[in-house]
């Protein structure tokens, strides 16, 4: 019964999964931004049109800040620094491609506006990755 209100008491583990998730996912991301053409390409046209400025050095800068990031976090190995720079490209890319998706969605008021926004994967991974901040790597990391 306790379990039910006070949880499994699986803490590092929890931490730990939570840290795979959020730095599998980037390294993956990027990565592909990398050596993939067609995902290079679309990262491109998305900075391009989203007006970021000097897409000719962001175009290699997020997709390695995001590969290295993410084998950080999910080896936890200074796990804290790479999720910040991670945060950072969440917001920026909530700021100048999500807001304007939650736009284009038409919400009917302010609580569906800030659904929209939780909607967003750019959100809910910098949510993951303030737990790492947080709470730090927890259980099964390298440092």
């Amino acid at each position: 019964m306790d379990a039910l209100t006070h949880g499994l008491g699986l803490l590092g583990v929890s931490l730990a999964v939570n840290r795979a998730a959020v730095g599998v996912f980037f390294a993956i991301s990027g990565y592909h931004k990398i050596f993939n053409r067609q995902r290079h390409a679309a990262l491109v046209a998305t900075l391009t049109e989203d007006g970021v400025v000097l897409v000719p050095i962001n175009q290699w800068f997020i997709p390695l800040v995001e590969l290295i990031g993410g084998v950080a976090v999910v080896a936890g190995f200074f796990a804290p620094i790479a999720a910040l720079l991670l945060i950072a490209i969440c917001a920026v890319a909530t700021c100048v491609d999500g807001v304007k998706r939650i736009k284009a969605w038409g919400p009917i008021d302010w609580a569906d506006w800030c659904d929209d926004l939780l909607y967003l994967p750019e959100v809910l991974l910098g949510v993951m990755l303030i737990v790492v901040i947080g709470a730090g790597p927890g259980g099964l990391a390298l440092t």
